[in-house]
């Protein structure tokens, strides 16, 4: 399943039947109500917006990975860019501000990479990175932003052991910041140095 939660609504949204279509469900967890949002909706990854309440998912179809965008009430989603036929689209994060999304990047030739895009750009289907960094032969996983939106926090198994990276969004600076030999996944930066 794909999970994103609602701070403010107090509201968790998920993915469920995954082996069919994907269908986008929505939980109260104090009364324990499942709404129904969307059947079939083939999205997943899906990650919550606090700037205007939006989630943003991708959506696979037919070998086609688009990014999606799906606003109160979330009966529907608009499809903001669809990408090349072989490229792949995971770990989707976006910006506290709205403004940016953070996701890693598959491509057929089997070379993977973190990608951050602007949301005007790609509302105009221009998906030229604003940052962009990998890490020789070992895959990027799980980067999203800090709450001041001024580092991303991912793992990568770099080193032989899964480490936390923190990179630099302005000056682009990536270190290792944590390892471990049993592995991290997708890290939510807390504050302070946790």
């Amino acid at each position: 399943t794909s999970l994103a939660w609602d701070p403010g609504e107090r509201a968790l949204f998920f993915t469920t039947d995954n082996g069919s279509h994907r269908d986008l469900v929505r939980l109260d967890p104090v009364t324990g109500r499942a709404q129904l949002l969307q059947k079939d909706a083939r999205i997943g990854d899906i990650v919550f917006s606090k700037s205007d309440r939006a989630l943003w998912g991708i959506r696979h179809l037919n070998g086609f990975v688009t990014i999606v965008r799906i606003p109160p009430p979330y009966t529907s989603w608009e499809q903001i860019v669809t990408l090349p036929y072989g490229t792949v689209v995971y770990d989707l994060d976006v910006a506290p501000d709205g403004t940016r999304l953070v996701a890693s990047f598959g491509e057929i030739s089997g070379a993977q990479d973190v990608r951050v895009l602007s949301v005007e750009s790609l509302k105009k289907q221009d998906t030229t990175p604003v940052a962009r960094f990998d890490f020789p032969q070992s895959v990027p996983n799980g980067f999203t932003f800090s709450p001041d939106g001024r580092y991303l926090y991912g793992s990568a198994y770099l080193t032989g052991v899964s480490n936390i990276f923190r990179y630099e969004l302005d000056g682009g600076a990536l270190e290792a910041v944590s390892n471990t030999e049993t592995g991290f996944f997708r890290p939510v930066p807390l504050g302070g140095d946790e």
